[in-house]
């Protein structure tokens, strides 16, 4: 209360006047400040007593008040709160996804310096980067580097089929050196990590597989030194040495067993050459190592033993490699981080459009108010009691709509798990995450709340009390620049979401140079590949299956590359690196290859054992216009050119096609392909079923569509277009909620005015115009705004691929005219009910 606080504050300066007075000071000396703060302490304490009494009085009145305003304005405060609670939730999604991705490979104790051997290999006028390296590179890491810590050797994933008299089971897993297990912080649950692999017949398998093949209790077992068997040719029965746990999902490295290096430099001589690459290399730099010094110093360490091509290594730290993976011309030109970036943009954005919308939209409803505003002011409210009131409402839409996110992304988390493959779960989100969050909600009340107090309570009361109040032209402008940034943001979205679906689409229905549907392989493994006439003449046999034939690598995936390839005319100084394909007989019926010129392998034909099938870039790069005839060599092969194929697509869309050569080696098989009818899937699947149950008993038959595996190329690309969709769409919806909210209010504080004009004779098509013209105008300048700033993301995003389609003028337009239409039909539906109203039941008051 003022009186008491005016009776305490006379009393403590007249007590303070005496008592300096009586020791001869002057009363205005602040040296004596501290003896009156003791002399006057329970005044002091009291009136800190009086206003913690009047805050907390203050607080619970204007949370009653702005929860009974809440209620008697149902459909404001529903749009804001369902506004900010959507504009929350999608930022929480990626805020997880987000999360997720940067904590790829950190889990590692020594993750700061653990490294894997890369390089770059000159071929022709281009430079490709690779992570598939020289064996021999790691003895001399080793032996010639003191930087170098620890060194481990592993391979490409591999699979195998083990089983007992009740499992089989199909595992994918790695050869690894011992120090693998120094290296990274795998979870050893049984074994000694100095010991796991030094027993060549030796294998460490996981948790989940100890599980399947020795039984759910294999804890209780004693499995260290148990046999395991496995149906491979190369491998003779494994004893157990070590389980370990699970791998993290967050693990670039995924498998469930590793067996000792041994056994794969025993059984492939070619390791050894250091013209050839096929494993990875790891290692862990000593601490304080300079990286880039000593990167300098590695470079020629491939380059030293080989001549013909140019290798030069580096290394690349393997904790950053999940996001940072992709180069051009030898130069690191982003990866899985560009997601990364953008969706960090799309939550930004889509939260600023909701908060936004919920400033205007208390802006806009605090105006309705002007004359509660006045009587406050009236009757002794000062700004920091209006701030309060209007501060208390906006903090308390701010937690309701943070409530309701909460719930919508608990609700909501299996399905996107479900949409980006992964597990993640509210708990994983971090706590400076929610920090921001709850920083977010609290500016957005702080902006919502004091901007209107402040506003209006600077004008004076009789011009409020009167209604001759009018807000001025700056709040206008405001508002009005607020919308256009939404607009032009929600333009940005619905482009660049169009322009991601068209490349996507571009690269499902592009012709690859061969035919993917209707073709299912599976792995040439047992009697399936030793016996594979015999198998191929029983498949074709059956119904459903047109062609049979094998190869050593998927086409979409060709795996090995040689730069000796030699013919005649050709430059010695020249590096051109070009794929080989080592298929069997009728590969190009099966994948529907196109000749250009020549005849396919004929199995009549004996010497084409030794002949070769090119496309058209080995043609090209080769500089033969009429290649047929013409002899190649390499890998100590000679043999002549047979037939040149179309181009087709090897690796993703990302890169240019290569040079590639197709050998004829049944010997070679890795895969077996087969071509179905159209139409006749099922059937297909059946007739392989039978076979295969008749010739791999012990195997599980594991098939996969050609074009699935082609789509599963581009499950990132994939799976951002639908994130894209949903969160473009959703920031749209809130923009657009915003909007009805902004013409409803509009529509109602020129309801007398509209139906004035109705009275003087004004048609319905006026008035919509009236009323729509505003909101037009403003998406045109947002459109004006947006189109230079989408064509540059765009075509920065488009520049990754070597393939890509073209961004003209309709991808703009089709954004800027869905972006207008849709504000027409929100703006133009209320206007139409406004300008059919009736102006008797309008004017009946004045």
């Amino acid at each position: 209360r003022p009186d008491i606080m005016e009776d305490i504050e006379g009393d403590l300066v007249e007590k303070f006047n005496v008592k300096a007075r009586s020791q001869g000071r002057n009363p205005a000396n602040r040296f004596f400040l501290w003896q009156v703060l003791l002399l006057f302490r329970p005044g002091i304490v009291r009136s800190f007593q009086l206003f913690k009494l009047n805050r907390n009085y203050m607080f619970r009145h204007n949370l009653k008040l702005s929860w009974r305003i809440l209620r008697r304005n149902k459909v404001f405060a529903s749009v804001n709160i369902l506004g900010l609670a959507l504009g929350m939730m999608i930022a929480m999604f990626i805020a997880l996804w987000v999360r997720d991705e940067l904590s790829f490979d950190k889990f590692h104790a020594s993750r700061d310096r653990i490294y894997q051997v890369n390089r770059h290999v000159y071929s022709g006028d281009q430079i490709r980067t690779s992570n598939s390296v020289t064996y021999n590179i790691a003895s001399t890491l080793r032996s010639e580097y003191p930087e170098v810590e620890q060194v481990a050797v592993t391979t490409n994933p591999m699979s195998f089929v083990f089983h007992d008299e009740d499992v089989t089971i199909r595992q994918q897993g790695l050869c690894v050196e011992p120090s693998f297990f120094e290296i990274f912080s795998w979870d050893l649950l049984l074994g000694t990590p100095g010991d796991l692999l030094d027993n060549p017949s030796s294998i460490v398998i996981s948790s989940s597989l100890a599980a399947r093949y020795f039984g759910p209790n294999w804890q209780n077992e004693g499995i260290i030194g148990k046999t395991v068997e496995c149906n491979s040719e190369f491998l003779d029965d494994l004893q157990v040495s070590g389980v370990f746990g699970e791998v993290p999902k967050n693990s670039s490295l995924q498998f469930d067993f590793l067996l000792p290096m041994e056994i794969f430099v025993s059984q492939n001589d070619w390791l050894h050459n250091w013209m050839n690459s096929g494993i990875a290399i790891y290692l862990t730099v000593r601490e304080g190592i300079d990286v880039v010094a000593l990167n300098s110093k590695i470079i020629d360490v491939q380059n030293q033993h080989i001549e013909g091509f140019r290798s030069d290594l580096f290394l690349r730290k393997y904790s950053d490699q999940h996001l940072y993976s992709n180069f051009k011309d030898g130069v690191l030109t982003g990866g899985r981080i560009d997601y990364v970036r953008i969706f960090v943009i799309i939550a930004l954005i889509v939260v600023l459009i909701a908060c936004i919308n919920f400033a205007n939209l208390s802006t806009a409803r605090s105006m309705k108010r002007i004359r509660e505003i006045g009587i406050r002011k009236v009757v002794g409210a000062d700004r920091r009691i209006l701030i309060g009131q209007f501060m208390g409402e906006s903090l308390m839409l701010v937690f309701l709509s943070f409530v309701i996110s909460l719930i919508g992304v608990i609700l909501a988390m299996p399905f996107f798990n479900l949409l980006v493959g992964k597990e993640l779960m509210i708990g994983h989100m971090a706590g400076g995450t929610w920090l921001l969050f709850l920083g977010i909600g609290i500016i957005t009340a702080i902006l919502a709340g004091t901007y209107p107090a402040i506003y209006l309570s600077s004008f004076g009361i009789i011009n409020i009390l009167r209604g001759t109040f009018q807000p001025g032209k700056g709040g206008r402008n405001l508002k009005k620049g607020l919308i256009v940034f939404q607009f032009a943001m929600s333009i940005v979205l619905i482009a660049s979401t169009l322009t991601v679906y068209k490349q996507i689409d571009y690269i499902q229905s592009k012709n690859l140079g061969l035919n993917r549907e209707n073709v299912i392989y599976i792995p040439s493994e047992g009697k399936m590949d030793s016996e594979f006439k015999l198998a191929r003449s029983h498949l074709l046999q059956e119904p459903g299956i047109q062609y049979v034939s094998t190869s050593n690598s998927s086409p979409l995936d060709v795996g090995s590359n040689t730069h000796s390839v030699q013919w005649s005319g050709k430059d010695p100084n020249s590096q051109i690196s070009m794929n080989i394909l080592g298929v069997n007989y009728d590969f190009l019926n099966v994948m529907k290859m196109e000749l250009v010129d020549g005849r396919d392998f004929d199995r009549v034909m004996k010497l084409d054992s030794s002949n070769y099938i090119i496309n058209e870039k080995a043609a090209e790069v080769m500089g033969f216009e009429s290649p047929l005839g013409e002899e190649l060599s390499f890998w100590n092969n000679s043999g002549k050119v047979i037939g040149v194929v179309k181009d087709f697509h090897m690796t993703s869309l990302y890169s240019e096609i290569s040079p590639t050569i197709m050998m004829l080696r049944p010997n070679w098989s890795s895969h077996m392909y087969l071509r179905t009818n159209p139409g006749q899937t099922k059937e297909a699947i059946a007739s392989l079923e039978k076979v295969f149950k008749r010739f791999n008993p012990d195997f599980p038959l594991e098939y996969q569509f050609m074009d699935e595996r082609f789509n599963a190329m581009y499950k990132s690309e994939q799976v951002m277009g639908k994130l894209s969709i949903i969160f473009a769409g959703t920031a749209v919806f809130i923009a657009f909620l915003g909007l009805l909210g902004l013409a409803v209010f509009a529509g109602q504080q020129r309801l007398k005015e509209v139906s004035i004009r109705k009275v003087l004779g004004a048609k319905v098509a006026q008035i919509v115009y009236l009323l729509c013209k505003e909101f037009v105008y403003l998406v045109l300048i947002a459109f004006l705004i947006a189109t230079p700033l989408t064509y540059v993301f765009a075509s920065d995003w488009l520049e990754k691929y070597s393939y890509k389609i073209n961004l003209g003028a309709g991808v703009f337009i089709l954004a800027g005219g869905t972006t207008l239409f849709i504000a027409l039909c929100t703006v133009g539906f209320y206007s139409l009910k406004i300008a059919f109203s009736n102006p008797v039941n309008n004017l009946r008051s004045e």
